[in-house]
């Protein structure tokens, strides 16, 4: 794809993160966006700076998890700029758990707004990409899919879910003319990463990059048609390597960036 530009490109959780450094590039580089988020206040910040800059977009206010409120609000920027060529579905919640208390309520927000809210983005975009037989469904998986951490146990099943979700889609889809890719971030430094942060009392981790920077990564790797966008490089030479370890070592080295984190567990 050499150009977003005229494209209408939908964003979920575009108030915020690497969501709301997407729709600013996009933006500026011709895009039409239709935006998503459950921050109302978030959103109308964005929709404002983005206008101000002549940038053609749209925005409604939905939670992914809720399915009739996501594809009710899809509906409604679809009225307004017409059918989506790109999908980039980049919202998502992380938190910190432990064992002591499974915390089952949390972990099925988490899977819901994670998993569920991007197959219901997905389920409401893909019928008119397969009439059409074009269209681009982006996903922000994690390196915690590959890698997972003991202190974020259900986000990083949940992102685990989706890489599956999407490996599965990608083949049938491909041939009909949709592309499927998978984006796998490292640790982005988002308003999200430093709560994580604060709250445990540990420090920005190592090789950490801006919102801004993966944002370039993502849009640079649709450009080039990649399956797979993953980056910064030091950190997923690492978590690919990872995979090939035995469980013991895996096991040794999940527990020493536990403690470098300063999270119990």
């Amino acid at each position: 794809m050499r150009s977003f530009d005229n494209r209408v490109v939908l964003v979920t959780g575009a108030a915020n993160g690497i969501g709301r450094a997407l729709c600013q590039k996009i933006g500026r580089e011709g895009g039409r966006l239709a935006m998503i988020d459950r921050d109302a206040a978030g959103l109308q910040t964005l929709t404002v700076e983005l206008k101000a800059a002549n940038v053609t977009c749209c925005a409604a206010i939905a939670d992914v998890s809720d399915r009739d409120g996501c594809r009710a609000a899809i509906e409604r920027v679809v009225d307004r700029l017409g059918p989506v060529d790109i999908l980039i579905a980049a919202a998502g919640i992380c938190d910190i758990t432990n064992f002591d208390d499974l915390q089952i309520s949390k972990l099925e927000n988490i899977l819901w707004i994670n998993f569920l809210g991007v197959v219901y983005a997905i389920e409401k975009v893909l019928p008119d990409m397969l009439t059409r037989a074009d269209g681009r469904i982006v996903v922000l998986v994690s390196l915690t899919s590959l890698v997972p951490l003991p202190f974020e146990n259900a986000y990083s099943a949940s992102k685990a879910a989706v890489a599956a979700y999407l490996e599965s889609l990608r083949p049938p889809l491909w041939r009909r003319g949709i592309r499927v890719v998978s984006v796998y971030p490292g640790f982005v430094r988002t308003r999200l990463l430093q709560s994580l942060v604060e709250r445990t009392n540990g420090r920005m981790p190592l090789g950490s990059i801006s919102a801004e920077t993966a944002a370039e990564k993502i849009v640079s790797g649709i450009r080039h048609n990649r399956r797979v966008i993953a980056f910064p490089r030091r950190t997923v030479w690492p978590a690919y390597l990872f995979r090939l370890l035995p469980a013991a070592i895996k096991d040794q080295i999940v527990r020493r960036i536990s403690a470098r984190q300063k999270v119990p567990y």
